[in-house]
């Protein structure tokens, strides 16, 4: 099958709720962005990476937008994807990359069956786009310039690491017990791979400030843990306790729409529209006791 020419679609966005849409017709990649006329979200089929849950090729003519429900490497390797008419339309070079990066960014591994040159680009594909973001540059301009750019765009991991610092000097690491504790209110984002490498706990998580005020979390397991925790149960618990102090929580289940925590067995995160009302505290207990560790 030959390739679909790929479209310039004139809206690529970022959005989790229907009024923030901003055009008519659009497909929605890793994430399921409310109203999407074509979903491709591995959050809801599974698979490790988005672009393992997109088609080899696809029209996109009669659509007039890209949107996704959180930006980052995953979701661009995404984007660019539909950009070019299916990853099968990719240079086969530029797919390996798109898919090294996006497994780095899910799960902060190098992708399986990768030579060390393949992960060393999607390491570094991943370090320029998570410090583009970072830097609230347009998620649009930032999948537009992948797409275009050749070779890739490239950050060397050493100088990204540079950002971490030393977070338990700075008291913003407590990794006593299994469930080790990251504030970084107040700081600069600092990408997951840099946290975990500073501690050992099977376990983390993560508060950070919300844009709208309030608490955010992402709780995931590290990487480098014997036996990965299956964190779902942590995740019911937490959406329930969310949805006991009310609105605009929807649902006490972990699913799309509820307005709740969500996202998958190895990292979730809390409500993406509004500061969580959890306390740390809290939080950190919860899932201490819902995973059944021992603190």
């Amino acid at each position: 099958m030959s390739a679909m020419p790929g479209p310039r679609l004139p809206f690529i966005f970022v959005a989790t709720r229907l009024q923030d849409v901003p055009c008519r017709r659009f497909v929605s990649v890793d994430g399921s962005v409310p109203g999407a006329a074509l979903v491709w979200d591995h959050h809801l089929t599974g698979e490790p990476i988005n672009l393992d849950a997109m088609p080899e090729f696809a029209d996109l003519s009669g659509f007039d937008g890209i949107g996704t429900t959180m930006a980052d490497t995953d979701a661009v390797a995404s984007v660019v994807a539909a950009l070019a008419g299916g990853k099968g339309a990719l240079e086969p070079g530029v797919r390996r990359v798109l898919e090294a990066a996006s497994h780095r960014c899910d799960h902060l591994t190098p992708l399986p069956g990768a030579d060390p040159e393949l992960d060393r680009l999607g390491l570094g594909l991943h370090a320029w786009i998570s410090r583009a973001l970072v830097q609230e540059r347009p998620f649009a301009q930032v999948c537009r310039e992948v797409a275009a750019a050749r070779p890739l765009p490239f950050l060397d991991p050493a100088e990204e690491a540079a950002t971490a610092g030393d977070l338990r000097a700075e008291g913003r690491l407590d990794p006593t017990g299994p469930v080790a504790l990251v504030d970084l209110r107040g700081h600069d984002p600092v990408a997951p791979h840099l946290l975990y490498a500073q501690h050992r706990c099977p376990v983390q998580v993560l508060v950070e400030d919300h844009p709208a005020g309030g608490r955010r979390y992402v709780v995931g397991v590290h990487p480098d843990a014997a036996d990965a925790q299956d964190l779902s149960p942590a995740l019911r618990a937490l959406a329930m306790a969310e949805f006991a102090h009310g609105a605009p929580a929807r649902s006490p289940e972990p699913v799309p729409g509820a307005e709740n925590w969500g996202g998958r067995r190895t990292v979730f995160g809390s409500p993406f529209n509004y500061g969580s009302r959890l306390e740390v505290a809290e939080v950190r207990a919860l899932v201490v006791r819902a995973l059944g560790l021992h603190a």
